[in-house]
């Protein structure tokens, strides 16, 4: 039986263009909970908290803390529970 992983995407943030991955909450193989802290994202304007959309374990982070990303770029990978 295949587990079907569900992407994390960048959400918009107050039309920002340039965002940093600031620091990861969850580590990969960990648990979290939907609407949970996943990662702090940094911009010019302002740091914000992106909540995980499901609740499941984290398979993958696809990013390195200080990497850039852009809204809609998947940013981890969540094998929902």
């Amino acid at each position: 039986m295949s587990v079907e992983l569900r992407d994390v995407l960048m959400p918009e943030l107050q039309g920002a263009e340039e965002i940093t991955v600031g620091a990861w909450s969850k580590s990969q193989g960990e648990h979290v909970a939907e609407g949970e802290t996943l990662m702090e994202a940094h911009t010019d304007k302002v740091n914000a908290e992106i909540p995980s959309p499901v609740t499941g374990k984290v398979e993958q982070l696809l990013l390195d803390v200080g990497d850039p990303v852009k809204p809609g770029q998947a940013i981890a990978r969540i094998s929902p529970e």
